[in-house]
């Protein structure tokens, strides 16, 4: 049955990108859009292909299609889209880490030992694992979250 409403849900889906759709804006206003593929051409040479959405005279694309397009790295660094030089990082890893650990230190009291590790990284933060260490097994207490920019740690939500 599940497989039947994912599949259902994924046509009306398709369905509304080739043939316009109908959006909700913030204030529930519906507006009225067109879908239209487009060839993206830079300096006359076809570069790409996408999907545009056209809305009041004005055509909106994929960000990192057009970056791609025209050779350029692409980042969201604390709320800016950065198309070309990207900001320097002004946190490390290790600082990351040394970070998470001051907050921790602050906000917790636990009774076993706790292991911190860089789970992963994006183009605007790490992912810091604090991790109990029990003799038999090491489990995930908490994965903290921590700004490559600006340092500012959080507590990742429940995943």
């Amino acid at each position: 049955m599940k497989d039947k409403v994912k599949g259902l849900v994924l046509g009306i889906a398709i369905g509304t990108m080739l043939t316009g759709a109908t959006a909700f804006a913030a204030s529930e206003t519906n507006i009225k859009v067109a879908i239209q593929k487009l060839g993206i051409y830079v300096d006359g040479t076809k570069k790409a292909s996408a999907d545009a959405i056209i809305y009041k005279g004005t055509t909106y694309v994929p960000a990192r299609l057009v970056s791609n397009a025209i050779g350029k790295e692409i980042g969201l660094v604390n709320g800016g889209l950065y198309i070309g030089k990207q900001p320097a990082i002004k946190i490390t890893e290790e600082k990351a880490i040394d970070l998470v650990i001051d907050k921790f230190d602050k906000t917790e009291k636990v009774n076993f030992k706790v292991i911190f590790m860089m789970d992963s990284q994006d183009d605007t933060n790490y992912y810091i694992g604090a991790y109990e260490d029990f003799p038999e097994r090491i489990l995930i207490y908490k994965r903290y979250v921590v700004n490559k920019n600006s340092g500012t740690v959080t507590i990742e939500p429940e995943y």
